[in-house]
């Protein structure tokens, strides 16, 4: 192991549950918002959930001293924070997007509890796609 790859697991094998759990209540509101856009309902409220159950993800993924993952759960949740403000504007491809990207970021962590490098660039397809649907380079 290099020191560009070595990380150290077991703060994150301490916080894994709580964050899969934070994730999967985020894809959940996800999931409610786009139920509600579907029958023209939009409630900003369950993006604002989604955003949060996010900045808890980001806060454990911070103290642990994933900052690459760190900075992709940044992105994810100014997405987040325009998607809430567009509510009633905002396209399935979008929250695709958000849903793919919380899918990538839960099996990422994953990966890392079984052995994988900490290569956060693996995420950086998914992070350029979440810039452009920003508006940011």
């Amino acid at each position: 192991m290099n020191a560009a790859t070595e990380f150290d697991v077991g703060p994150l094998t301490w916080v894994k549950s709580e964050i899969d759990l934070a994730l999967e209540r985020a894809v959940q509101a996800l999931d409610q918002f786009s139920a509600g856009a579907v029958s023209g309902t939009t409630d900003s409220t369950q993006i604002r959930f989604c955003r949060t159950h996010l900045h808890q993800v980001q806060g454990a993924l911070t103290i642990v001293g994933l900052d690459g993952v760190t900075q992709f759960t940044e992105a994810l949740e100014g997405l987040l924070g325009t998607i809430e403000t567009q509510a009633a504007h905002v396209g399935e491809s979008a929250i695709g997007l958000v849903r793919r990207s919380l899918q990538a970021l839960g099996l990422y962590l994953g990966g890392l509890i079984n052995g994988q490098p900490n290569q956060p660039l693996r995420l950086l397809p998914l992070y350029r796609e979440i810039q452009a649907e920003r508006g940011v380079q």
